[in-house]
């Protein structure tokens, strides 16, 4: 009997370098839902963690 794995989502994460904004899309992972709406988690991005937040749409590195 196989064991049950949730479905994999990659979401849309904005990087800004230097005046220029890239779109990547990655897993997000414990993600957090704090008091006033907001929405944090982790993600890894050239295999560097970052954290991140949601932000409309997207998600942006804090």
């Amino acid at each position: 009997m196989s064991i049950y794995k949730p479905p994999v989502v990659k979401r849309p994460i904005k990087l800004q370098n230097n005046g220029s904004t890239k779109i990547v899309y990655r897993t997000i992972k414990n993600i957090h839902r704090l008091k006033d709406s907001h929405e944090l988690g982790t993600a890894t991005i050239n295999r560097t963690s970052y954290m991140v937040r949601k932000s409309g749409i997207y998600w942006v590195v804090v």
